[in-house]
């Protein structure tokens, strides 16, 4: 049950986000493959500074030669990458500097243990919406296979109910938010989640069901 496989910015739409990335069901690499976890703060911040509608938001290619001069590193880092990928640094930099601890969302089946992950994001709110776009998705959709993959997609389908109600759980099917690691969701915040590999850690505190209660999400290594 500790193990499952595996799918923001402020002032732009869940659903012009999700499709920006939506194609890339495989990357290059992650986030965290340019830059360390100090240096996508550091981009937080100084997208913190700027207006809403600021020009190198719209055209991210101008954004290091803008703002970045103070950081020569990470400019050069930057300007090496090509523009789906500024594209993401600055998105996923800017969900990063949201207030809160990075969270994410997760269904389990308490019947067969199967786990999986449904969002990732800083509030409540935003992490309800993203696992509603989630499951609805054709793509995700068209990516299970129903042969193989019969529990994946029954948690998918008796837990849509879930999702918008204020109950979120019953005899067999739970959603829970729990914390994550910060390099966890850097690495996955706009992936296809089906099959990302990740580890869940499980507390002593037991729900009305008498199950125990997930508390934390990292990556397969920790």
């Amino acid at each position: 049950m500790n193990q499952a496989m595996q799918g923001i910015r402020a002032t732009i739409s869940d659903e012009i986000l999700s499709s920006r990335y939506r194609f890339m069901v495989h990357n290059k690499g992650t986030i965290l493959s340019y830059f360390d976890l100090g240096q996508i703060k550091t981009v937080a911040k100084v997208l913190a500074t700027l207006e809403a509608d600021s020009f190198s938001l719209h055209y991210p290619f101008s954004f290091a030669d803008l703002h970045l001069q103070a950081y020569p590193e990470i400019s050069a880092v930057y300007n090496t990458l090509d523009f789906a990928q500024q594209c993401q640094v600055l998105d996923s930099a800017i969900e990063y500097g949201k207030k809160g601890i990075c969270k994410a969302l997760i269904a389990i089946d308490y019947q067969s243990g199967f786990t999986t992950i449904l969002a990732l994001g800083k509030t409540q709110e935003d992490l309800m919406q993203r696992a509603l776009s989630y499951i609805g998705d054709p793509l995700v959709q068209t990516l299970i296979d129903e042969s193989s993959e019969k529990e994946l997609l029954e948690l998918l389908q008796n837990i849509r109910p879930f999702l918008q109600q204020a109950e979120h759980s019953d005899k067999r099917y739970a959603c829970h938010s729990i914390a994550c690691s910060e390099e966890f969701f850097l690495s996955h915040l706009f992936s296809i989640l089906l099959d990302v590999p990740f580890t869940v850690a499980w507390g002593l505190e037991r729900d009305s069901q008498g199950r125990f209660i997930p508390t934390y999400l990292t990556g397969e290594n920790g």
